[in-house]
């Protein structure tokens, strides 16, 4: 499962990647505090009720519904129409969840990312500085998706193609399951 934050980051630390850990997380907090200043300048520089990437939004959506006529059967239940103009002056703004506000956005981005303390004045205990980590060993994944293995139908599994000899048996038509001179992991 990813996110697009996810991605973002991803794309952003593709070189960092291979920094030290401290250096890495080091990274990582200048880019989330340059990130969080940039999106609450814009914030504070919005003047509408929304922010301007939804205002934008909707300034769009309403160019395009000047187009359609609504007819009203109640006050919740309409008839939109292609046609003329809209059915009444109220603003779209008020149809707008409050945590696309302005106020929502700059309440957002006023916490601070706090760059970390000078590495003198950090109280680590003795049992973690004690401690050696090692990077991972084994084989690196290959890049991409990985490949799922295809189910076989009951006739791929029953034809000759897939029937092997193997081991000390040297006969065909059984499988590795069911033989007696399988050699057992251990």
């Amino acid at each position: 499962m990813t996110s697009n934050i996810a991605e973002s980051l991803n794309a952003v630390t593709k070189d960092a990647r291979e920094l030290p850990i401290f250096d890495l997380l080091e990274y990582m907090r200048t880019l989330l505090e340059r990130w969080t200043n940039e999106k609450l300048l814009k914030a504070k520089g919005t003047f509408t009720l929304l922010g301007s990437k939804f205002n934008k939004e909707l300034e769009n959506n309403r160019t395009l519904s000047q187009k359609l006529r609504v007819s009203a059967s109640t006050d919740h239940i309409h008839t939109v129409i292609d046609g003329v103009k809209r059915h009444r002056n109220e603003t779209y703004e008020n149809y707008c969840p409050p945590y696309y506000t302005k106020e929502s956005l700059l309440r957002t981005y006023e916490i601070p990312v706090n760059p970390l303390p000078d590495e003198s004045k950090w109280n680590v205990p003795q049992y973690i500085s004690d401690e050696v980590v090692n990077p991972p060993t084994g084989d690196k994944r290959q890049p991409g998706r990985p490949q799922k293995e295809r189910y076989k139908t009951c006739d791929e599994l029953k034809s000759k193609k897939y029937k092997v000899s193997y081991g000390n048996c040297g006969g065909e038509g059984h499988n590795k399951r069911s033989c007696k001179n399988t050699p057992k992991k251990k």
